[in-house]
């Protein structure tokens, strides 16, 4: 049995594999921010809330610290993205790390209660994604893939009070450190004890905080020559929106490369084809016969939904859900068109876009 329940501390050092032994009350960057909580990990990384000791008032901030390899494709690649966003680098013995302030008062990882969500708490989820992507990742000046646009990299945080997060904190400590092999080991303590009331409208929705932070069923990536682009967020984005109204994922199957293409081609039956290109790829050739008796994403969304709810939910998942990635449309287009079905999502609270 591993010493280390989360990351795995003990990897290489020489080879830049190593995480950053973090521990509680632990001061960072001179002395300026304390270590108040473990967030989560990664394969590249661990989160921690701190504190800002040098502000009069409680200042907190979430705090990325990356392995040591990963060091030099985040400053490469990340942090032009990220505007004044703070950065500063760590220089210890055998370690050196990125530390990448990403939010401040990181109020927005709550997650929301299983199950199926309102028309409405779904369009600003989307919404808030499609923004993450046409304003960060997929600009022009960008062009990244996210690929991480699924149910587990979503929450909600539904900001009540000026200092929730302080009495939240106050109210949850943190777990004991435990020490293996001479290095801390703490446990993540995910911002998860609140949850949101689906029942409010529009106009308290919009005030939420959102925290967007593998493939799966992603058509492309299941050929014997799989790719993956921006538009694979897309799908990604179709399949979120989806479990988002049903509380069950699009796809299920575990099974090979085929079994799944042949999943997708069922569930789209009527929607979306495989492409004429694709016809010669050893996964595609190896599909079995159509399944009938399998729901199509028509059905399910007509089980969820209501009638006039269900058909501009379908065009919106049409646009995502193409078997080729070049008939999706972009982010710009989901997000910006006229008429959109996302558009109630980007307004504020006072009801403007």
């Amino acid at each position: 049995m591993s010493l280390f329940p989360e990351e795995p501390l003990d990897l290489s050092a020489s080879d830049g594999f190593r995480y950053f032994p973090a521990d509680i009350n632990q001061a960072l960057d001179n002395g300026r921010y304390t270590i108040l909580r473990k967030l989560g990990w990664g394969p590249r990384s661990s989160m921690w809330i701190v504190q800002d000791t040098t502000e009069k008032r409680p200042d907190y901030c979430a705090v990325q610290i990356f392995m040591v390899g990963k060091t030099r494709e985040v400053e490469e690649h990340l942090l032009h993205l990220l505007g004044s966003k703070r950065t500063w680098r760590a220089r210890l013995p055998r370690y050196q790390r990125v530390w990448l302030t990403v939010q401040r008062s990181p109020r927005g990882c709550g997650q929301s209660r299983p199950g199926s969500l309102p028309v409405h708490v779904v369009k600003y989820v989307a919404y808030q994604v499609l923004e993450v992507l046409v304003e960060r990742l997929h600009h022009k000046k960008s062009l990244i893939m996210h690929s991480g646009i699924k149910l587990e990299n979503i929450a909600f945080w539904p900001d009540t009070y000026k200092n929730a997060l302080e009495i939240h904190l106050k109210d949850n400590p943190p777990a004991t450190t435990q020490i293996a092999d001479g290095l801390p080991v703490v446990r993540s303590q995910p911002l998860a004890n609140y949850t949101v009331d689906l029942d409010y409208p529009m106009s308290e929705v919009v005030e939420w905080d959102l925290l967007v932070t593998g493939f799966g069923h992603t058509p492309e990536t299941l050929l014997e020559n799989p790719t993956c682009g921006l538009s694979t967020d897309i799908w990604m984005l179709g399949c979120l929106v989806f479990h988002l109204f049903t509380g069950k994922p699009l796809f299920s199957s575990t099974g090979t490369a085929a079994e799944r293409l042949a999943e997708v081609r069922d569930v789209l039956h009527g929607i979306s084809t495989i492409p004429d290109a694709w016809a010669m790829d050893g996964n595609v050739r190896a599909l079995t016969n159509a399944t009938p008796s399998r729901p199509s994403l028509d059905q399910r969304l007509k089980e969820a939904l209501s009638d006039d709810e269900a058909s501009p939910a379908l065009e919106f998942l049409q646009m995502c859900l193409a078997f080729d990635p070049t008939a999706r449309n972009s982010a710009d287009s989901l997000m910006l068109d006229d008429g959109t079905w996302v558009e109630e999502g980007g307004a504020c609270s006072c009801g403007f876009h």
